[in-house]
């Protein structure tokens, strides 16, 4: 089964997938919101295999890491690499893979794109994690059937 949890900006996508996978026999990544100071200054990506991290994001005052800029914030590419290998190691043991998130670098084919479609080519069962407003475009790039939950709140 191929699942889209959808919802806005700092709907809570994230947070929720996580406190639904973080026990669970799955692979992939979950990037989680980092605060300096109450302030959202990133986020750091978590392998759900075995729930090592690293600095996936960060704003321009605080990426100290080779990246590739998107917006306010820089992409680091180390995260990219370490996501990417997530997402293959859980197709090739077959598991549940969890991806967070298809962004603005996947809907121009960079980031975790590859990974991404392979997965969604694959065998594997597969949770994929969006931003309402990139939808229409990611179902353009992959015209399949996708069971969808919305998340309607806001964090």
């Amino acid at each position: 089964m191929k699942i889209l949890m959808i919802g806005a900006k700092n709907s809570g996508k994230s947070k929720i997938a996580y406190s639904i996978f973080k026990n669970s026999d799955c692979c992939g990544i979950i990037c989680l919101p980092v605060f300096k100071n109450g302030r959202k200054i990133g986020s750091d990506a978590i392998r759900m295999d075995n729930k090592s991290k690293i600095n996936f994001s960060r704003t321009k005052k605080y990426a100290n890491f080779d990246g590739i800029e998107v917006g306010k914030y820089v992409i680091s590419k180390e995260g990219i690499n370490f996501c990417n290998e997530a997402i293959w190691e859980g197709i090739k043991k077959r598991k549940l893979i969890v991806i967070d998130e298809f962004g603005i670098l996947e809907k121009n084919k960079k980031g975790l794109f590859r990974s991404i479609k392979k997965a969604i080519e694959s065998e594997n069962d597969l949770f994929l994690i969006m931003r309402k407003s990139l939808e229409k475009d990611f179902l353009k790039i992959f015209p399949y059937e996708f069971e969808r939950i919305y998340v309607k709140r806001t964090i």
